[in-house]
């Protein structure tokens, strides 16, 4: 399982890594790489992955999460689940 989390919180993160298990990976997204050092400081689990990016335009492919936490735009969210939401 992968969970796009779509802003770097702390707590969407927490949330998002008890989803994916132990075998699952979360994908944070963030527009701030201040923000994302800092969470990753803060939170440094190998199931973690970090992009430079936002809600409106999700470095990511189609098709590529399972789950999506945080704020992002309707129309991405549909697009990196595959499906509608």
């Amino acid at each position: 399982m992968v969970v796009l989390v779509v802003g770097a919180e702390d707590a969407a993160v927490r949330e998002a890594l008890d989803l994916v298990g132990v075998d699952g990976s979360v994908v944070v997204v963030d527009p701030s790489p201040a923000r994302l050092a800092r969470l990753e400081e803060r939170c440094a689990d190998p199931r973690v992955w970090y992009l430079i990016g936002s809600g409106d335009v999700i470095p990511l492919p189609d098709g590529s999460v399972d789950e999506v936490v945080g704020d992002a735009a309707a129309a991405e969210s549909v697009r990196v689940l595959g499906r509608a939401t």
